[in-house]
């Protein structure tokens, strides 16, 4: 579609809008016959309306035309101009081109001219000049006499004198040639700059003194203060004066020498250097540094740093402007070097007991009130203002580095008492006894004080070093329970050697065991049972387990020695000199008493835990001799002999048992009548009833055992065997919570080979 027929269309789409309007602005206005008399009113009106609005828009177009022809004439004007302007350019190059050659010939007055520009700024300058040298001497002498404000009026007159030279020497006539005057300007430059070198040195003279006077303020602002003030006023003036030269355009060939000096800015740095100085005192010496020596050398930097504040406060700072802010800046200034100064002492090797006094001073001493807290200071410093005296990450660093060192150094000193504590067992000297004539080995209780001790050192400088060394003890003491364990089973093996050493080879277990059992008092401290930091509840050793597993070992060891003397007694249980007449149980019971001599120098705890162990280890050598035994009873009579015999062994060992201190056999003689109960039964062929209830009080009882059983009763047959096995795995029980497997640890005979002779033969 083409411009004018969409612009037609738009024409016809607004002649409609506009007649669909006018229709419904009629529609309202001649709703009713009586209205159209008013036609002819409203005819004149709108017709009136469109006059008006035709003249306005005549009037606009009018208006519009006659701006673009003046626009038209002003263009036509300025392309004339243009074109005059093109054509005089033209003309000056064309002249320029042609005047090169005359002006080559005028160089040498040129040079001439140049010449008798710098002579007349000599001569100018000459009678100041001639002053120069003798005005330098007197400004040195002011200036070691320190007469400073008059050393510096006289040093601005002869920068003032050297810069107005060498600015009129630099300065290019329009008319010279440019490369010429700048050659000129600079051999002429360079004859002055020599001339006036004193000047420069002179300058530099007065700074190293002012700076002199900064680094040793304090002294100066209590001895002579207005020596400083007029030190601070030509630092003042010397700022305003590079502050003036920066405010010139940028574009400037010619600058000032020596500007900008910024002599504030070294003020600062003479200031800071003489704190420095002050502070740090005397070098230490960081080899072989130790504890005691750092404290001392920590008070005295803690002291000056004190003093030194005090000092600024009260002396120095009214001798300064106030914009300078003099009490925060040297604040600073003893916080940044106090940090570079810990930095290199941190930086050695040292000691944790080193590292932790440096650790204490830092996050404890340094923001106290015995240091930058201090009330004297406390309106002047803003403590957090300062900044970290060290960077979070390095203190995170010193953080962990202390932790491994106290780790290393608890880890070294464990293996040591170990050394020492199993050195102990091999000696031939009872161990120690408390109070309560217990046996008592002290190790434990060390190790564990160790460990509390460093705990409660870390919690003073905060729960985060806490939490870390506390983790670090735990893991220490996981590895001392290790290494005890370690340490018992060498024992034991020592001892299976030669079964007569060491001498007091049980009572050193004892000690064992009793330090255990103290030690499990104080293992809540240092494991807490619901850690209130994420960082503790990392996966951590369980103490009361190893705790439990290091004094299960000595137990064990001390049982194994008890099982060591009745296990050749139990070999002739049951046999048929034993079913005569033995005196087999009353020799075991007197060994368990002999034990439990032993026994009784055990805290009560682990007392009533051996003899548990005791009867149980009992019941189950009993029991294993039943079936391991190849007696086979041959009638009833030795059936119901062997029933009695049974009862009476249940009998002498409850009794024994019961004057151990053991309150009520609650395995050995149970176990003992209920398999006694087997063998007593007259009818076989109630086997399966007696069996049912063996079963119901111990389902960990297996069909091996059984047979084992019945194998010694001498009289079932196979069926009875077969229907006993069927009662069996009818009953199949799972094991109760609660109840403690007897059976499991009795091993069972491998039956014997068919070709071999009945077992009746062999008993």
């Amino acid at each position: 579609m083409s411009a004018e027929d969409g612009g037609v269309l738009a024409l016809e789409k607004a002649e409609s809008l506009a007649r669909g309007a006018a229709l419904k602005w009629a529609s309202g206005i001649f709703c009713r016959p009586d209205q159209l008399a008013h036609l002819g009113h409203y005819r004149r009106r709108e017709t009136q309306r469109n006059n008006s609005i035709q003249s306005r828009l005549k009037s606009v177009l009018q208006s519009y035309l006659e701006g673009v022809e003046h626009g038209l004439s002003q263009l036509r004007m300025a392309y004339t101009e243009v074109r005059h302007v093109q054509q005089a350019l033209s003309k000056a190059q064309d002249i320029w081109r042609t005047g090169e050659g005359p002006r080559s010939r005028l160089q040498p007055i040129h040079q001439l001219v140049m010449e008798h520009v710098q002579l007349s700024v000599v001569i100018q300058s000459l009678p100041y000049i001639y002053t120069v040298p003798t005005l330098i001497d007197q400004t040195r002498d002011l200036i070691d006499h320190h007469h400073l404000l008059k050393a510096h009026v006289n040093l601005r007159d002869l920068e003032n004198l050297r810069d107005d030279v060498l600015y009129r020497l630099q300065r290019v006539s329009p008319f010279v040639d440019s490369s010429h005057c700048v050659q000129h300007s600079a051999e002429a430059a360079d004859l002055v700059q020599q001339f006036f070198a004193g000047v420069q040195d002179l300058s530099e003279e007065l700074g190293r003194t002012l700076f002199s006077l900064a680094s040793s303020a304090l002294s100066v602002a209590s001895s002579d203060p207005a020596v400083l003030v007029s030190a601070i006023r030509i630092i003042e003036r010397e700022e305003f004066l590079d502050a003036e030269e920066t405010r010139g355009p940028p574009q400037q060939l010619w600058k000032p020498m020596g500007r900008p000096k910024r002599w504030r800015e070294q003020f600062f740095q003479a200031l800071e250097k003489g704190v420095c100085e002050r502070l740090m005192g005397s070098e230490l010496m960081c080899d072989n540094l130790n504890a005691k020596d750092l404290a001392i050398h920590l008070k005295e930097l803690q002291d000056r740093v004190v003093a030194e504040l005090q000092s600024v406060f009260s002396v120095l700072a009214p001798c300064v402007p106030p914009h300078y802010d003099l009490c925060r800046a040297v604040a600073l200034m003893c916080h940044h070097a106090t940090s570079h100064h810990l930095h290199d002492i941190l930086s050695q090797d040292l000691p944790h007991s080193t590292m932790y006094c440096v650790l204490h001073w830092i996050m404890i001493i340094y923001p106290s009130e015995d240091m930058m807290g201090h009330p004297d200071l406390s309106s002047e410093i803003d403590i957090p203002g300062l900044g970290p005296l060290m960077p979070p990450e390095m203190m995170e660093e010193q953080l962990n580095r202390y932790t491994r060192s106290v780790r290393a150094c608890l880890s070294q000193w464990i293996h040591k008492a170990l050394e020492v504590e199993y050195s102990d067992w091999l000696r031939d000297q009872e161990p120690d006894t408390d109070q309560d004539g217990c046996y008592m080995s002290s190790l434990q209780q060390m190790v564990m004080q160790m460990l509390l001790e460093n705990v409660q050192l870390a919690s003073s400088l905060g729960e985060s070093l806490e939490n870390r060394v506390r983790n670090a003890s735990l893991y220490e003491m996981e590895n001392c329970l290790v290494w005890l364990r370690e340490a018992l089973v060498r024992y034991g093996i020592e001892h299976m050697k030669d079964r007569t050493y060491p001498t007091y080879y049980m009572h050193y277990l004892l000690a064992v065991v009793n330090g255990c059992s103290a030690l499990s008092s104080s293992i809540s401290y240092l494991q807490p049972e619901e850690p209130s930091s994420p960082l503790f509840r990392k996966a951590v050793p369980c103490l009361p387990t190893s705790l439990n597993k290091a004094q299960k070992k000595a137990s064990h060891l001390l049982l194994d020695e008890l099982q060591t003397e009745i296990q050749p007694l139990f070999r002739e249980i049951p046999s048929r000199p034993w079913l005569a007449s033995s005196d087999t149980v009353r020799v075991i019971c007197e060994k368990m008493e002999n034990f439990n001599q032993y026994l009784s120098k055990a805290r009560a705890p682990v007392f009533q835990y051996l003899l548990a162990q005791t009867e149980r280890m009992i019941a189950i050598e009993y029991a294993k001799a039943l079936m391991h035994s190849k007696l086979v009873c041959r009638s009833c009579g030795e059936r119901q002999q062997l029933a009695e015999r049974m009862s009476m062994d249940a009998e002498q060992l409850g009794s024994s048992l019961h004057r151990m201190g053991l309150e009520g056999a609650t395995v050995c003689v149970p176990l003992i009548l209920s398999l006694q109960k087997l063998f007593a039964l007259k009818d076989a062929a109630l086997l399966s009833l007696e069996v049912s209830e063996l079963v119901t009080a111990y389902p960990d009882i297996s069909d091996e055992h059984v047979l084992a059983l019945l194998e010694l009763r001498g009289d079932v047959n196979r069926d009875l065997r077969h229907t006993v096995l069927s009662v069996m795995q009818s009953q199949a029980l799972a094991l109760p919570e609660d109840y403690r497997p007897i059976f499991i640890n009795i091993s069972v005979p491998a039956p014997a080979h068919p070709f071999c002779l009945h077992p009746s033969s062999c008993a």
